[in-house]
Parts: C-alpha cells; sequence; structure tokens
C-alpha cells in the first residue's frame, strides 16, 4: 500500500529589527511535498549568497527526483528518499565551498539548512547547523533536530543545563555548516506522520526570541489558519527584539489515507 497525503504550507521570512539585511533563504515546494530553509551565517561574507545558493541548489535536485514517474512508483523505501536529500544537500555544499575558494568576496561564507521532505507517510527531516524542525501533535511543540553547536555539545556533557543555555553568550556558535569545507556530514530523521500534525521549520531567529511554550501556545492557537500562525509568531519575535532575521515554514497534515499501487498509477497517468 501506498499513502496520499493532503498537505497544507506556508512561510515567512523577515530581517528583523537589527540586522541591515535578511541572509536567511526559504523555498516551499507544495507540489512535491518539501520545503527548505537556510540561515546564512551572520559575522560572515555572503551569508545571504550562501544561503541562497543553498537551498535553490537542493530544491532544483529534490525536484528532478520526486517528480520521476519513476521514482513515485518503485522507490518505496525512505532509504532512498533519504539518498536523494543527502546526496542533495552534500552537492549543496560542494557548491557554496567551490564558490567561496575561487572569489575571495565569497571567502568565509557558509549556512545552516533543514530540509523537511514528505515521503509516502513519513516525513523525513536532514539539518546541518542551528535551524530547526519542531512537531507539533496531541497538543503539545517538540523539537525533532539536534542543534549541531557549541552550546548543544555542552548540554549533552552535562556542563551545562537547559535552562543556563537560554542566556548562553555563544548560543549562536554552530559546530556544522553548509560551504565552510569540502565535505560535510548530514543528520537525517524519520518521523511517522499524523494527521492533524504540524511541523514548523525555523531559524533562531525565532528560538533566540520566543521561548519553546510561547511558541507551542502561539501554535496550538492559530493551528486552523497556518498563514497567520506564521505572521503572529514573526511579530512575536520582532516585538521581543528582533535580533535576527527570522525565518517559519509550517507544514500541517491535513489528511493521510492508504491507497493501493493501482489506484496511484491512475493517478499519476490519467488524472
Amino acid at each position: 500500500m501506498s499513502f496520499q497525503r493532503v498537505l497544507e504550507f506556508a512561510g515567512l521570512s523577515d530581517t528583523g529589527l537589527v540586522r541591515a539585511h535578511n541572509e536567511d533563504t526559504i523555498e516551499i515546494c507544495a507540489e512535491a511535498d518539501f520545503a527548505v530553509l537556510a540561515d546564512g551565517m551572520g559575522g560572515y561574507n555572503a551569508g545571504e549568497i550562501a544561503s541562497k545558493m543553498t537551498v535553490d541548489s537542493i530544491t532544483q535536485q529534490l525536484l528532478l527526483k520526486k517528480t520521476s514517474a519513476f521514482s513515485s512508483l518503485f522507490a518505496r523505501q525512505t532509504s532512498v528518499a533519504a539518498k536523494w536529500i543527502k546526496e542533495a544537500i552534500e552537492m549543496s555544499n560542494f557548491r557554496v565551498w567551490d564558490a567561496a575558494q575561487n572569489n575571495p568576496e565569497f571567502i568565509g561564507m557558509g549556512t545552516t539548512v533543514v530540509v523537511a521532505f514528505c515521503y509516502h507517510d513519513k516525513l523525513l527531516v536532514a539539518h546541518v547547523g542551528d535551524s530547526r524542525v519542531y512537531q507539533y501533535r496531541s497538543n503539545r511543540l517538540l523539537q525533532i533536530t539536534h542543534d549541531h553547536s557549541v552550546l548543544q555539545a555542552q548540554i549533552d556533557a552535562g556542563l551545562i543545563s537547559e535552562e543556563q543555555a537560554q542566556y548562553s553568550p555563544i548560543k549562536n556558535l554552530i559546530t556544522r555548516a553548509i560551504g565552510v569545507q569540502g565535505e560535510i556530514e548530514v543528520e537525517i530523521s524519520e518521523h511517522v506522520m499524523q494527521e492533524e500534525d504540524i511541523y514548523l521549520m525555523c531559524s533562531d531567529g525565532l528560538t533566540d526570541m520566543l521561548k519553546c511554550d510561547e511558541i507551542e501556545s502561539t501554535v496550538s492557537l492559530h493551528r486552523d489558519n497556518l498563514a497567520l500562525c506564521c505572521e503572529v509568531l514573526l511579530h512575536k519575535a520582532n516585538e521581543l527584539g528582533g535580533r535576527d532575521n527570522i525565518s517559519i515554514i509550517l507544514i500541517k497534515v491535513n489528511d493521510l489515507k492508504q491507497h493501493s499501487p493501482m489506484q496511484h498509477i491512475q493517478q499519476l497517468f490519467f488524472s
């Protein structure tokens, strides 16, 4: 059996109140059921170039893979989709790194990236850096990515508590980024979707301003209007200082039904 999904997407990206320009880039590909978000590294050269190159490269590669009729029909295992995503991110890393090596004005540029890719009844989440994905289910918001940051490493080692981490001066120091080295380690996780799930992708411009329970209450209040939910989250982050660029993507699972392979073939070729 395969799965038919009805997904709803919404997204916003804003400069915030302190930065001179927006180094974040977002892309929603509703027709192929995936989204990409990248946060150009603040304080580095051409962070906005790195984030746009990364998002554009990943989007182009995944569209080619996922819109293939043969891929849709025969690539049933999520391991196949995970391989697509990993290769797409690795290629984007090489392109950004190569541009930095060959253009003096781009030396040192880099970006985080997070990809949310819906495949049958699964959500594959791939990320590099500290941009995050949260799952909202049964009125609870849960972070489903693990930050690649110095602060997270300290938390994991028991050197600092989650509460203390909120006030740390090194919260934005990341340990992995696209474009900094010729090779990159991509973390990929798989999550079984349920109807009424909402997945929140965001840059740290949101999470540095709002605590998890504040985000949770906002999503709960506006879960039936994703566009408004994005606007309210962005407004709240700016209201609290807007110290960084703020990017948000919301994905809601409105319907998730099994159907037979024959139905799938008919939809592909006769709809």
